[in-house]
């Protein structure tokens, strides 16, 4: 629809294939927390892979299904699961996006709206430190940013990219870019929940602004648990022990995005070997080759 200006009011494109990829990415990605969908999501998801209903209407549907089950018992998880996947296909159908510490935020509320055990933590950044142990770590954590300077960092990483030159002889340079920007935003870890989530919807965004309008994502359906391993490798140091951080998995999802390939890499391939050697344990790549002797 064009307007008096000359703008053409944004309509949401059909496209089964489309639809379908969103849907199966959306519920790949709650892979990332151990989450899976309900037939509360499911059903509708259907409606909406098929066209009957638009992704805003998805949306709505699941919403008003877990708002009318107010006082009764209600599985916490796939709620979660459900509502952040709808949401995921109406972020993914929507054309708005500018590389801002305000989209990143935006990206946030609109996914975990009335999900977080505080809703303060909805609308505004995490004000406390933490750690989480990994397993490709051997349960040590990735230094996280400093609760204080938060939006600041996330300011300067934003403000600082600059993609690399695109060539489709030699993609190298374009996705170590964009692999470092997405990096740094997960590191510094703004959200007190869903930051991997936010981030993966936030790259996806990004590469459709840059003209990668029909890759097809699907390392986010079948990868996701990967995608945030690929992360936490490209984020540790331990200077005594000899581990660097490695770009070389995350640089390899983002590649495998734009290429439409599956992501090579096993969660156990990319365990940081030295970091279980150090306490005594048998590195995950290696135990089948300990078991055969």
């Amino acid at each position: 629809m064009e307007d008096a200006y000359g703008y053409e009011r944004y309509g949401e494109p059909y496209s089964y294939d489309t639809r379908d990829r969103r849907v199966r990415i959306a519920r790949g990605l709650q892979a990332v927390d151990g989450l899976t969908t309900s037939a509360a999501f499911d059903e509708p998801a259907q409606r909406y892979v098929e066209g009957e209903i638009s992704a805003v209407q998805l949306r709505d549907i699941v919403d008003d299904y877990y708002d009318q089950r107010v006082g009764r018992a209600v599985d916490r998880h796939s709620e979660e699961a459900d509502r952040v996947s709808s949401r995921i296909c109406d972020l993914l159908d929507s054309s708005g996006f500018t590389l801002s510490v305000a989209s990143l935020q935006t990206i946030h509320e609109r996914l975990f709206r009335g999900l977080m055990e505080d809703s303060y933590y909805e609308k505004h950044f995490r004000d406390y430190n933490f750690s989480k142990r990994e397993f490709v770590l051997a349960r040590e954590s990735v230094e996280y940013g400093d609760y204080e300077t938060l939006e600041e960092e996330l300011a300067a990483a934003l403000s600082a990219f600059e993609p690399a030159p695109y060539r489709a002889d030699d993609i190298a340079p374009y996705v170590s870019s964009v692999s470092a920007l997405i990096t740094k935003l997960w590191q510094v870890h703004p959200f007190a929940e869903g930051n991997t989530r936010t981030v993966a919807v936030f790259l996806q965004k990004l590469l459709r602004s840059h003209g990668f309008g029909n890759i097809t994502n699907e390392a986010f359906e079948q990868y996701s648990l990967n995608f945030r391993n690929a992360l936490v490798r490209a984020c540790y140091r331990n200077v005594p022990l000899g581990v660097a951080p490695d770009p070389t998995y995350i640089d390899t999802f983002v590649a495998c995005l734009l290429r439409n390939e599956p992501f090579p890499y096993r969660n156990r391939a990319m365990a940081a070997a030295e970091l279980f050697r150090a306490k005594g344990m048998i590195p995950p790549q290696d135990e089948n080759r300990s078991l055969l002797g």
